[in-house]
């Protein structure tokens, strides 16, 4: 059934690759270690495998490849990699049994099961979508496995760890996120990793999607559904660490890169540096092969799933040199992509190493910081762009993306003692959903006032100069903590039976409302200010504007406080003696949470000679006033 039609082979990508006249296909690996490589074929599972030999490709020192014909998608392989031996690092032995590292579909992340070739051509995208310009973004981040199935009737998979939704089942949800005016979607992350539970950020294999999400092609159609409905999207891709059960670890059964060079159990091998990351052991970046085997990745998800962005996750844990290759590589290629960041130092990974945007990792804790001390010298800071060269390259999530929100009540087997995993620091409660984490742990969603803050803290997002991100459930005033698996205090999937109920409704109401005006308002999504007009330190009141070329001039008016106004009498300093200004939106408003006559809705507004003019404000807001 299989025969080789050579030994060079036809195609330069690693991985296997369909010939293109599906006759058969092109398996190429690196293992730069190995005295011989065999690749195991078979149709099915229960049909016996066949070996099949790859050679050594000359020109390409420490790559195997070879040409198989009859080869087709949907066929199981697995490579037997005999070590060369002859040197320490190198113990020779038997034959070692490894998954392709960049099998582009796995039927588990047990390193000694098959891969399944895969025809990523037999897809057709149907939307034609181009990648929004960067200022052009409003992200909404979610977890696939946690985002359906609880509340809404959705079967989905349960096992000892809860229950994890698909990548079509998520499918179901991309209207609601679109009805709110997102137009991006920043999946966590995507890959194969080990287990149901958790985050994702346990990748085994890079290339592979999770298998309890779906195959290759239910994503590659969620990310088609996402783009039918105007939702750019994102992947969140795990480069920085990886662990002693990781797929690649001794690959090829050299155990260089030791961390105790007495210990071959402690040296990864090819893919491997020795640095600990707290994660997990640092891949070694500065090799030019690691590098390719992530640029590869990153490559395909932009071909053959058509992304539109990458989210570095913790570009801490990177080798300088490597990560300023890798990025400046795809930045080169994928010019019209979002290749972004997460990291605390914007002036390094924006000017020396080339992203596009940065995560600001502090903006969260800062909004949270800002309304317990009601500090405008914070607030002023928190909409500076201090280190960010452009407005969208800041990306802030106020109310808490993943890092603030998940958490998990778990035993301490060292201390025998409960605890939390994130218990927060200083002045902050435990990781928590914003309004639990403003207004107390269970009673939080009910706190009017942490409510109120919720609302500005988005409104606010929205208006000042950044790309604006919300982690879901942030809508509706999500209570509790969120985590994808169970734990002792239960379920901390997204809830849907709260998402439109009495408290959820006006939330949601408001997120897509504003998100309107930012649409509507394209002075929201300029590099222009903020130009901050009037700091009353006193009465907790601070006013910026922003503005475009085209004549698009808008206000932003911040009331970090119980003082309140309910007639047109309070002052707000914006210059131009003469102007007009109409009251756009109003987090106050009773269809949002707040009361009737908060806001100044139909107010003809204009500028006294004092560069004034006055306005009813209600407590704990944001009001957005455009020129004109």
């Amino acid at each position: 059934m299989y025969t080789i039609r050579s030994t060079i082979g036809e195609s330069h990508d690693l991985g296997a690759n369909l010939l293109p006249d599906k006759s058969g296909a092109s398996f190429r690996v690196w293992a730069p270690n190995a005295g011989a490589v065999e690749i195991l074929l078979a149709a099915t599972e229960d049909q016996p495998p066949r070996a099949v030999p790859l050679a050594p490709d000359p020109a390409s020192p420490g790559y195997w490849a070879v040409d198989v014909e009859g080869v087709a998608a949907g066929h199981l392989y697995q490579y037997q990699i005999t070590n060369r031996g002859g040197d320490q690092y190198d113990p020779g032995g038997p034959l070692l049994t490894r998954v392709d590292p960049c099998a582009r579909e796995v039927i588990s992340s047990d390193p000694t099961k098959p891969a399944i070739v895969v025809d990523p051509t037999t897809f057709s995208f149907t939307a034609p979508f181009q990648t929004p310009a960067f200022p052009d973004f409003i992200v909404y981040q979610a977890h696939v496995g946690s985002f359906a199935g609880r509340g809404d009737g959705i079967p989905v998979y349960h096992d000892a760890d809860g229950g994890t939704a698909n990548f079509d089942q998520f499918d179901s949800k991309l209207d609601y996120v679109r009805d709110l005016n997102f137009n991006a979607i920043q999946f966590l992350p995507t890959g194969e990793y080990r287990g149901s539970e958790g985050e994702a950020y346990n990748p085994s294999n890079y290339f592979a999607p999770e298998i309890l999400y779906g195959t290759a092609e239910s994503l590659r159609r969620l990310v088609d559904a996402c783009h039918r409905r105007g939702l750019a999207v994102f992947f969140d891709v795990v480069y920085n660490h990886m662990d002693p059960t990781h797929n690649l670890w001794q690959f090829d059964g050299n155990t260089d890169h030791r961390t105790d060079e007495s210990n071959p159990s402690t040296g990864g091998g090819i893919y491997f540096s020795r640095i600990e990351t707290g994660f997990g052991r640092r891949p070694d970046h500065d090799s030019p092969d690691v590098q390719r085997f992530f640029v590869d990745n990153a490559r395909m998800w932009f071909r053959e799933y058509h992304v539109d962005g990458l989210r570095f996750d913790s570009t801490v844990n990177f080798s300088r040199d490597g990560l300023k290759a890798i990025v400046g590589q795809l930045v080169a290629e994928f010019p019209d992509k979002l290749i972004y960041a997460e990291d605390s130092d914007p002036g390094y990974v924006l000017g020396d190493i080339g992203f596009r945007a940065c995560w600001d990792m502090g903006s969260a804790d800062g909004f949270a910081r800002v309304i317990t001390n009601r500090d405008l010298g914070a607030l002023q800071n928190l909409i500076g762009r201090f280190g960010y060269p452009t407005a969208y390259s800041a990306i802030k999530y106020l109310l808490g993306s993943h890092d603030q929100i998940y958490n998990e009540w778990r035993y301490d087997g060292a201390s025998r003692t409960w605890g939390w995993d994130k218990p927060g620091g200083g002045d902050l409660r435990e990781n928590r959903y914003f309004v639990e984490r403003i207004g107390g742990a269970v009673t939080g969603r009910e706190n009017w006032y942490a409510r109120a803050q919720a609302r500005l803290g988005w409104a606010l997002n929205v208006a000042m100069p950044c790309t604006p991100m919300l982690f879901m459930g942030g809508e509706c005033h999500h209570y509790g903590y969120w985590n994808p698996a169970d734990d002792v205090y239960g379920d901390h999937r997204f809830d849907w039976s709260i998402a439109g109920d009495p408290l959820g409704q006006p939330m949601r109401d408001l997120v897509r409302d504003v998100n309107a005006v930012r649409w509507n308002n394209p002075a929201l999504r300029t590099d222009s200010g903020p130009l901050v007009s009037h700091v009353d330190t006193q009465n907790g009141v601070l006013a910026f504007k922003r503005w475009n070329d085209q004549g698009n001039v808008v206000l932003v008016v911040v009331n970090l406080s119980d003082n309140q106004w309910d007639d047109p009498i309070y002052g707000v300093n914006v210059g131009g003696t003469g102007d007009r200004w109409t009251e756009i939106f109003n987090s106050q408003a009773p269809q949002y949470g707040g009361w009737p006559d908060s806001g100044n809705y139909l107010a003809d507004l204009r500028v006294g000679a004092d560069g004034r003019f006055s306005i009813r404000l209600p407590k704990w807001s944001v009001l957005i006033f455009r020129q004109g």
